[in-house]
């Protein structure tokens, strides 16, 4: 007797949650962020009608931006304060080959490995799709990878699934010219990162480290303020340390928490998926800390951006908003990324980088005794 009248409610309660969640609606609230608070609006003109949001990001990807994105509010909370992701789990370098796979992820489980060769993702060949293909690849359905392993093709599917991705991928001592040199590599800016952080350099620290190498290579950004953090660790100063200026000139800024750094000599390792809070860092290190970089250019993101509702459903736009600036009033890195004082090609290895930060040791330290 009570069937009929939960059947009722689940029917209402669908359509509540259409209507709700209706595309009109999310795309009207789309084109009012953009028109009140959206970095380069002036630029945009009059805005078309969009059928979908595919097609308005898509519309600002023709207008050249490159990081505005619509995502759900939980996986964007998940990975900014937790560092976790939902796809497969794995990295690969310019020629496909798989250069990491993360622990505890889809690809892990699955038996991926480094040195695994990608031929293809879901028949795709093109390494420059593989991302959106397995992005567009539904959870309940494997991302087929066909594989290339000691000379012989391997197929593997790998089910979409959560993993974490640790905001530091290495720590340790190197010797180099008689000098120990502390060494962090560091990922990412999720709220981890800066604890994580602090811990690593502490350690070694108390090991007595003569000097600093902050592998930043394909570390594509984060939290602004676990930038800033990181760099109060390792910088001093007094007044605006930098500052971001949105649509409308609204200034935010950010000053100096110490007035001594770290006070020993930093290397900072950069490449060209060094981005965002990462060129941010790169940025403020050489400015105030007379640090060394090395490497390639950097991507060269110089804006951030800011997360809005779209609808009840948990979609949320992360749209471009504010530019980050120096105190001259110079955006952290130019169009063509942060040149590197260092120049160092993609496939160099850690020990033939060190060179860069010879100069900023005691000359006496590489004087040659008969």
């Amino acid at each position: 007797m009570n069937l009929p009248i939960f059947l009722l409610l689940i029917l209402l309660q669908l359509a509540y949650s259409q209507e709700t969640c209706s595309r009109e609606e999310t795309l009207q609230r789309l084109r009012e962020y953009i028109q009140r608070y959206y970095l380069w609006k002036e630029k945009l003109g009059p805005l078309p009608t969009w059928q979908d949001e595919s097609e308005a990001i898509q519309f600002l990807r023709q207008k050249g931006d490159k990081w505005t994105t619509i995502t759900n509010i939980e996986e964007d909370r998940s990975w900014y304060s937790e560092g976790k992701l939902v796809g497969i789990g794995i990295r690969w370098d310019d020629k496909g080959q798989v250069v990491r796979v993360f622990r505890g992820s889809p690809a892990e489980k699955a038996g991926i490995r480094p040195g695994d060769i990608i031929y293809s993702i879901n028949g795709e060949r093109d390494n420059t799709k593989w991302s959106v293909v397995i992005r567009n690849t539904p959870a309940e359905k494997p991302v087929e990878l066909v594989l290339i392993r000691n000379g012989l093709f391997v197929t593997v599917d790998v089910y979409k699934g959560p993993f974490v991705v640790d905001p530091i991928e290495d720590v340790k001592v190197l010797e180099f010219m008689g000098k120990k040199l502390g060494y962090i590599h560091l990922v990412n800016f999720t709220m981890p990162a800066l604890r994580e952080f602090s811990a690593a350099l502490e350690k070694l620290i108390s090991e007595g480290i003569d000097g600093l190498v902050l592998d930043l290579r394909n570390n594509s950004g984060g939290l602004i303020s676990v930038a800033k953090g990181i760099a109060d660790t390792l910088i001093g100063g007094e007044g605006v340390m930098f500052y971001l200026e949105s649509a409308g000139n609204g200034v935010v800024l950010y000053e100096f928490s110490n007035r001594k750094g770290i006070g020993m000599p930093i290397l900072v390792l950069v490449n060209r998926n060094t981005a965002s809070a990462g060129e941010l860092l790169t940025a403020l290190l050489k400015r105030y800390a007379k640090a060394v970089v090395a490497g390639e250019n950097t991507f060269g993101k110089y804006v951030g951006s800011n997360v809005y509702p779209l609808n009840s459903c948990g979609k949320v736009v992360r749209l471009v908003t504010f530019v980050m600036k120096l105190p001259d009033g110079s955006p952290i890195a130019p169009d063509g990324g942060i040149r590197p004082d260092c120049p160092l090609g993609k496939d160099d290895s850690l020990s033939s980088a060190l060179k860069c930060i010879k100069p900023l040791l005691p000359k006496e330290d590489f004087a040659i005794t008969p």
